[in-house]
């Protein structure tokens, strides 16, 4: 084979994966747009003859704003705190080898616990501390997987980083607090935009802590979208319609922080 073929092959491959990624993106919009009536046409209709965006006003109200809010303050509060302690546990584990290895390893298999297996145990609780149905009760629900993550992939990145650039600052003068905050951090940047992004989207999107521990006041995003399926059926207009309302903020992240992501998640890697 030549190069030219070689290369018209790649961008085949190249173009058959980015229809695979984009198409179901672009189907939850069409079915946004289409009536209820032409969401099961067959044959399909890819490009529908009217469109319409009452599904995304009715969903709006469905939500009534109410849990797009409460998502965000448990997804942003869970984001700020796991990637604060997370890099802080991180550099720790890193820099000054607390515990060894295991100690690190069994923070990380916290994470490997099936959520399941801990719902009833953690509903229990809360339901002692008289915490269900609040903000704080899903937030920590959501530290607990999310933190080991986050503590793990900050030990990797700050174990990549130069010592010897640490060593000279403290040669210069500066604490160790102030190597972690002004030398260590900075060169980290890529890797904390990673581990900020991955907590946000496993908080944004988490399901069953949510349902089991909210009834009305804390109730999410993906709750109200999983209640979009009733005796009558599926709505699937409106239902994609929240879907897609859902994706916004996962995607305006990823685009602020696409500068930092490729770097960061080689910058942990294995070699």
């Amino acid at each position: 084979m030549n190069s030219k073929t070689i290369s018209l092959f790649k961008y085949v491959i190249i173009f058959i994966a980015v229809i695979f990624f984009i198409f179901p993106i672009y189907w939850m919009f069409i079915t946004t747009m289409k009536p209820q009536l032409e969401v099961m046409y067959y044959p399909p209709l890819f490009w529908p003859p009217e469109f319409t965006i009452k599904y995304f006003i009715e969903a709006y109200y469905w939500l009534g704003g109410k849990a797009f809010k409460n998502s965000l303050i448990i997804t942003s509060t869970t984001t700020v705190i796991a990637t604060t302690l997370g890099c802080m546990a991180g550099y720790s584990f890193a820099r000054y080898r607390i515990g060894g290895f295991h100690l690190p390893f069994w923070v990380l298999s916290i994470r490997m616990m099936p959520p399941v297996a801990a719902i009833i145990p953690l509903f229990i609780l809360m339901f002692k501390l008289r915490l269900i149905d609040t903000h704080l009760a899903i937030i920590i629900t959501h530290l607990l997987v999310t933190l080991p993550f986050a503590i793990w992939m900050m030990r990797g990145f700050f174990i990549d980083l130069p010592t010897e650039i640490e060593e000279a600052a403290l040669v210069d003068g500066c604490s160790k607090w102030q190597v972690f905050v002004r030398i260590a951090l900075p060169l980290a940047a890529p890797g904390i935009a990673v581990t900020a992004l991955f907590c946000f989207i496993f908080s944004w999107n988490e399901f069953i802590f949510a349902l089991v521990l909210s009834r009305k006041d804390a109730i999410t995003l993906p709750v109200i979208i999983a209640g979009t399926r009733t005796q009558f059926g599926i709505h699937w207009p409106i239902m994609t319609a929240m879907s897609a309302m859902a994706c916004l903020p996962v995607f305006v992240l990823a685009l602020v922080a696409q500068k930092y992501l490729v770097r960061g998640m080689t910058l942990g890697a294995v070699k």
